[in-house]
């Protein structure tokens, strides 16, 4: 079930990202409402997969497609 979850809440991030550009995790928080730790672990899913790009910008994390 928790499996499910995150794969799930990682294509949400996905498509919301695809859709809208790049996202903090608050942001994706705020407008996906998933959980801080499901979507943390959606964040490493998809960043295993290299399918994203985390960079730290003043600060802040800022999630993008590759």
């Amino acid at each position: 079930m928790v499996w499910e979850k995150i794969g799930e809440t990682a294509g949400m991030v996905y498509g919301f990202i695809q859709k809208h550009g790049e996202a903090t995790p608050t942001e994706l928080i705020k407008h996906l409402k998933a959980p801080y730790d499901v979507l943390q672990m959606a964040i490493g899913w998809l960043a295993r997969e290299d399918k994203i790009r985390i960079e730290k910008v003043k600060g802040t994390l800022r999630i993008s497609l590759k």
